[in-house]
């Protein structure tokens, strides 16, 4: 699995962000954009714009209805798409390019900036949840959107359940915090198995030496709306620290109470929404021991000892491309699983798999690692037809 930082380090960066991060609830017409080198967004209660991480100008772009494609072309070119705009229409408060005392009649905004203020003012007073960490929005969310499954919290219950089931800090094997999600990587040394070469072995490279495997779980949870509060199976095999994330066993949806909030924007917590809170996080425990269940696990198992035997019948380089396509790899994702495979001189179904779960400790974000930890694990659950498909490739 891709390293990503020590737990201390994530529980540092957690409480962190827990205290400097802002939650405001304002009425989208309230709200505008201005560019200048770079688009900032203006809030009404705030003297200072805020810059705008690419994932709010996606949800953006969503809430307005305009295709991402578009909204990212007219951003890209927020100097060279210009068009003239009387004074009476901007937005209260918008900053002109007019010189200080200069009195001025009409000016030019960007294209950009026109479509994406035009299209909050006509939204009128429905609120969105506006973000904000480090000086920039983070994200642009639904009233709806639950604020009771942030990340400490999610991360001070998932510590407490690791170490009531007998687990350590050891057994946490990666764990990191990014923009889009928080991860929390942890295997049981409890639960292990071996997956052992085929009987058949044949001098073309099958696994040549018996494999163990540990049981474990990855906990996933976004605050930025780019996903649930998850739970899902994990395989870990020691040799070589890859893992194959398989099933999902819980997934919990930001959604809750609608939000309200006093007159500068910024939201009340009552005691009922801490108290749903408190119980959704509960469901954490519970989870996370039928994720370490032993029968799954087996079955799990039973699966990758079945791929051993599957062999790489078609022309390699067409088994991988075949491969890619299916799975959305990017072509430098592709031509690693590629050097991987050769390397690895396991021409099956277990080898390509492998394959795929070394690639991802090799990319540089964590998100897209642990994407690619997932469709290693899907090799897994391919039916019958999928996996003719993939390994007689020519």
């Amino acid at each position: 699995m891709k390293t990503g930082r020590t737990l201390p380090a994530l529980a540092a960066e957690l409480e962190r962000q827990a205290h400097l991060k802002r939650d405001l609830l304002a009425p989208a017409q309230s709200l505008h954009v201005h560019s200048n080198g770079h688009t900032a967004l203006c809030i009404p209660t705030i003297e200072e714009p805020f810059a705008v991480n690419d994932i709010a100008h996606g949800q953006m772009a969503e809430y307005l209805g305009i295709p991402r494609g578009f909204y990212d072309f007219l951003r890209a070119r927020t100097e060279a798409l210009r068009v003239p705009v009387a004074m009476s229409s901007l937005p209260a408060g918008y900053r002109t390019r007019a010189e200080p005392g200069q009195l001025r009649l009409a000016d030019e905004q960007s294209l950009f900036d026109v479509t994406v203020n035009r299209l909050l003012q006509s939204k009128s007073a429905d609120k969105r949840l506006v973000r904000l960490l480090d000086g920039s929005v983070r994200a642009f969310l639904s009233r709806s959107y639950s604020l009771d499954l942030d990340n400490f919290d999610v991360f001070a219950m998932a510590a407490r359940v690791i170490e009531e089931i007998g687990l350590c800090p050891e057994d946490v094997v990666s764990c990191e915090v990014t923009e889009r999600r928080l991860y929390l990587k942890v295997v049981s040394p409890k639960l292990a198995a071996v997956i052992h070469p085929h009987q058949m072995r044949t001098p073309g490279g099958l696994l040549k030496e018996p494999q163990i495997v540990q049981a474990g779980f990855v906990l996933t949870n976004s605050e930025t709306g780019l996903g649930s509060l998850c739970i899902r199976q994990v395989v870990y095999k020691l040799m070589c620290q890859n893992g194959w994330i398989h099933e999902e066993a819980y997934r919990k949806r930001h959604l809750g109470r609608a939000l309200e909030a006093d007159e500068s924007g910024d939201i009340y917590r009552s005691d009922t929404r801490r108290a749903e809170a408190k119980a959704r996080l509960l469901k954490i425990r519970d989870q996370v021991a039928d994720t370490l269940n032993e029968h799954k696990f087996l079955s799990v198992v039973a699966k990758m000892q079945a791929s051993v035997a599957v062999p790489l019948e078609g022309e390699v380089t067409q088994v991988v491309d075949v491969t890619a396509r299916k799975f959305g790899l990017h072509e430098d994702e592709r031509a690693s699983v590629l050097r991987n495979l050769i390397e690895g001189a396991d021409l099956s179904l277990w080898g390509l798999s492998n394959a795929i779960t070394a690639t991802a400790q090799t990319v540089s974000s964590y998100d897209r690692a642990t994407e690619l930890e997932s469709i290693g694990g899907r090799c897994f659950s391919l039916s019958g037809s999928e996996i003719k498909e993939i390994v007689t490739a020519k």
